[in-house]
């Protein structure tokens, strides 16, 4: 027993001993690709009349949703839902709206 109490000393001397952490190796920031095949992010487009509000979001220059806030009420969406240009008005209460993402377009 006695042996094996300066051997654990010496074992453990060394670890606790005050060395700066080794430096994390980070990888260098992905490239942005210059041709559209990087995520496009939505335009949005803000109209103020008077008191109401209208956003009209864009994705690649189609219009698919709208977002009215008139001055007294409760906010409202307009979205096309096929993509064909007709819009139509989604209750936020009554329906669960399921993202609907483009992978592909051809």
């Amino acid at each position: 027993m006695r042996r094996l109490l300066p051997l654990l000393l010496l074992v453990a001397v060394p670890a606790l001993a005050d060395t700066p952490p080794a430096k994390a190796v980070v990888p260098p920031p992905p490239e942005v690709a210059v041709d559209g095949n990087a995520a496009v992010e939505p335009e949005i487009r803000i109209i103020q009349k008077g008191t109401e509000k209208i956003e009209e979001y864009r994705i690649n220059g189609q219009l698919y949703m709208i977002k009215v806030t008139p001055a007294h009420g409760v906010p409202y969406y307009l979205m096309d839902e096929e993509g064909n240009g007709s819009m139509r008005q989604i209750d936020s209460n009554q329906r669960l709206v399921i993202p609907r993402w483009v992978l592909f377009r051809f």
